[in-house]
């Protein structure tokens, strides 16, 4: 397997998680956030330890670097350096969603004082419909990288002779 190649599938498996992760968050995180006080009382309690953020100050920088080394490693190829770039930029895209509408409202679901329930449950319905924002433009970044993936494969293939 050549770095070409490599660096696409890091990039598409990392992708791919991420994606993943923003749909279980819609499917079975987001439903808690409504019926305030009590549902964000036992969230509060449940995150004691740690919360999906943790996961995905991790992902999300490492799903940009492999993006980048993705794009690097296959400059040279306009169709895949231009999906590979949209992907990148829907990552970091993705990124801006989550620091300036996400991050605000994660304070009030998670810091503010749980004497207004209608507050919180629109700050939790606002998050909910975000998210689903968010999973378009990542769904949108793996199909991008699963393009790319295919077009470099191809190019790859044993037996095919064309100059990579």
């Amino acid at each position: 397997m050549n770095l070409r190649l490599l660096s696409v599938a890091i990039a598409l498996v990392l992708s791919a998680m991420l994606l993943g992760a923003g749909v279980y968050e819609s499917v079975a995180v987001a439903p808690n956030f409504q019926g305030a006080p009590t549902s964000l009382e036992h969230a509060r309690g449940f995150y004691h330890a740690t919360n999906p953020g943790m996961f995905f100050r991790v992902l999300s920088p490492a799903v940009q670097l492999f993006l980048l080394v993705a794009l690097v490693c296959n400059w040279k190829r306009p169709g895949t350096r231009w999906r590979l770039a949209g992907a990148l930029a829907l990552a970091i895209l993705s990124d801006v969603i989550t620091f300036k509408f996400h991050y605000p409202r994660n304070s009030i679901l998670f810091n503010a004082p749980l004497t207004n329930p209608a507050d919180l449950n629109r700050a939790g319905a606002e998050w909910a419909m975000g998210n689903y924002v968010r999973i378009a433009v990542v769904l949108t970044m793996v199909v991008l990288v699963m393009v790319s993936m295919i077009r470099v494969a191809r190019r790859t293939a044993p037996g095919d002779h064309r100059l990579s």
